[in-house]
């Protein structure tokens, strides 16, 4: 067939596609040209930038749980198809991560005591639902997502393994870096206009839980730190600097914790001068605070300065009982009564039910808690999860589950401290590895690491930065000099 007659079949084919998908349209029948649109964006992308598929999808799914977060996670591409992003792109990378492995014969692992771990997370998690689904059904579905959104560990690592596709998702974690920042300010600043007309089918796109938009802030500040180019740090360490304080002086304690361990890691590493300059800035912003709310009348200071005291005064007070030295401290140590008595309320049921393999997922492990707390709110009370992972793994998972969990921490910490410690670890590296324990610790205090707002990002994260480098990848940036 010669050239011209090709073209014009494939422009006749083309038209007679567009006719039938605006016809499709006009039905108000989208998922058909939403596949099409969404084959024809990524088929564009390849073809430009020279990756993979699955490496794409990824990397527009990291941006859109960083920059949109809840709302992110709420949309339904397809109205037909009961999908989510999480799940749709589980489906899409995870198919082609499954066919590329049966033709090369080679399991998408590495062998390592972090690949070990969170294999035995999702077996153990794995045979739990096995039993659990058919007495809970799709509750117990929803809830197992707390152990399978590990696979994304597993697609993040094998894609980052080509030069090319870590090329693409690194850039894609750059750039979610610099927007996330952005979005939060401007989402909280304009609630109206993301909430009503930023919005598609009803879902606004960009919608923070609360305390993940401090969380994903201190993991943009370290990452955006550690990994840009000597030509960018000029501006980029000052940007780092002010959202770092603004997750300091933030609402969310857990964040706050977070972004400190996170430095302290740096600390150790020969990143050290950017967590020690980052500490005294901080320091210096609290007493300047400080100053202006003792000094003078600065509303603003004294409201400031009360919040930052309060929280910290909230971190001593573990059951909520002790004296409020302010409103701030007074809302922070409820706050602790409430975890600790679901906490304890969860711990009592699955040590009197079955603590070696707990309640299960479908379980309802607010409900004991709930009677103690307040049965007034026993029917608008919809979380599920006792605000930290390691609770969550022992309702579900009992002490198998626990000891798993724990035991993959203990691998991370010694990874992560390895790594810190080697001289010739890229500053991308030190970054990404530093930035995990702002989340992990994040969700020993939250519903973090059991929804895709928080899940998802953590273990791509932990993939992307467990990969083997390849050989040829230049992306990472030249080393600084030790502080």
């Amino acid at each position: 067939m010669n050239l011209p007659l090709r073209l014009k079949l494939i422009a006749l084919g083309s038209a007679l596609a567009a006719v039938w998908l605006g016809a499709l349209l006009a039905e108000e029948a989208y998922a058909l040209p939403f596949l099409v649109l969404a084959a024809a964006v990524v088929g564009l992308l390849v073809t430009l930038l020279r990756t993979t598929p699955g490496a794409i999808i990824l990397g527009l799914g990291l941006f859109g749980y960083l920059v949109g977060n809840r709302g992110f996670a709420q949309f339904m591409p397809m109205p037909a198809v009961p999908l989510l992003p999480a799940e749709l792109i589980l489906l899409l990378t995870g198919g082609g991560l499954v066919l590329s492995s049966a033709v090369s014969r080679r399991l998408p692992l590495q062998r390592d005591g972090l690949n070990v771990m969170v294999l035995a997370w999702l077996a153990v998690g794995t045979a739990r639902i096995a039993f659990d689904v058919h007495t809970f059904g799709l509750l117990a579905l929803r809830d197992y997502a707390m152990t399978y959104y590990a696979l994304f560990f597993f697609l993040a690592q094998q894609l980052a393994q080509d030069a090319r596709s870590r090329r693409f998702l690194v850039a894609a974690l750059g750039a979610a870096c610099l927007v996330q920042p952005l979005a939060v300010v401007l989402s909280s600043s304009f609630p109206v206009f993301f909430l009503t007309q930023l919005v598609v089918r009803g879902v606004p796109l960009i919608y923070f839980k609360g305390d993940l938009a401090m969380t994903f802030m201190g993991v943009s500040a370290v990452v955006l730190a550690a990994g840009a180019p000597a030509a960018l740090r000029l501006w980029v360490w000052p940007l780092a600097t002010l959202e770092l304080v603004g997750v300091i002086s933030g609402e969310n304690r857990a964040s706050m914790l977070g972004a400190g361990l996170a430095l302290a890691w740096l600390a150790v590493s020969r990143l050290r001068r950017f967590a020690l300059v980052q500490a005294a800035t901080v320091l210096l912003a609290l007493l300047v605070v400080a100053g202006g709310a003792l000094l003078t009348d600065n509303v603003w200071a004294q409201q400031r300065m009360e919040g930052v005291t309060g929280r910290i005064l909230s971190l001593t007070d573990l059951v909520g009982q002790g004296p409020a030295a302010s409103p701030e401290s007074a809302m922070k140590s409820d706050n602790n009564r409430f975890r600790t008595m679901w906490w304890r309320a969860v711990a009592s049921e699955t040590l009197a039910q079955n603590p070696a393999f707990g309640l299960g997922f479908g379980y309802d492990l607010a409900r004991g808690f709930l009677q103690e707390y307040s049965p007034d709110l026993t029917e608008e009370f919809t979380a599920r999860s006792p605000h930290s992972i390691l609770m969550s793994a022992f309702g579900r998972l009992g002490f198998a589950g626990l000891a798993v969990f724990a035991g993959f921490c203990g691998v991370l910490a010694v990874r992560t401290w390895r790594v810190m410690r080697d001289p010739a670890a890229a500053p991308l590296a030190l970054g990404l590895w530093s930035s995990l324990w702002v989340i992990l610790l994040s969700a020993c205090f939250g519903v973090v690491l059991e929804g895709p707002m928080g899940a998802v990002v953590f273990w791509t994260l932990l993939g992307l930065a467990n990969a083997r480098s390849p050989a040829a990848d230049e992306t990472d940036p030249p080393a600084v000099p030790a502080g």
